[in-house]
């Protein structure tokens, strides 16, 4: 009833999913409605479907292809992971194997390392969604 004794979640991309189920929901996500308000569930998803992209970008380190990016444009978006803030940039992506081309991306970046416009940076990107890079 209380979730005394359930197994822990392990898996990030199932956790992610059942607080999503939790938060817009049945009788759970009826009360946080009720109780916290429209805003506090448009706020909350939206944390959640950051974290969902930041997840879906963590293999790349492993899967994703390699290359170079020169910063073109970087704006804040306000939000954080991990105390890292999360930018919008676009980026002119030259990979190692293929022609270049520009992608407009979302991702965390260090707080002591922002990149600037006119920057090279090293990726990896996953080549069938060219929106999620990996600065590494």
């Amino acid at each position: 009833m209380f979730g005394f004794g359930k197994k822990i979640e392990k898996d990030p991309k199932k956790a992610l999913d059942n607080a999503d189920k939790a938060i817009n929901s049945g009788v759970s996500g009826f009360l946080t409605k009720t109780f916290m308000g429209q805003d506090f569930v448009d706020q909350t998803n939206a944390s959640l479907n950051m974290a969902k992209n930041y997840t879906d970008t963590g293999n790349l380190a492993q899967t994703g292809m390699g290359g170079t990016a020169e910063v073109l444009s970087i704006a804040d978006t306000g939000a954080l992971i991990n105390y890292n803030p999360v930018v919008k940039m676009k980026l002119n992506i030259t990979p190692q194997f293929g022609p270049a081309f520009q992608a407009d991306v979302e991702t965390a970046v260090s707080k002591i390392a922002i990149p600037r416009v006119g920057d090279k940076i090293n990726i990896k990107y996953n080549p069938a969604n060219t929106s999620q890079v990996l600065i590494i």
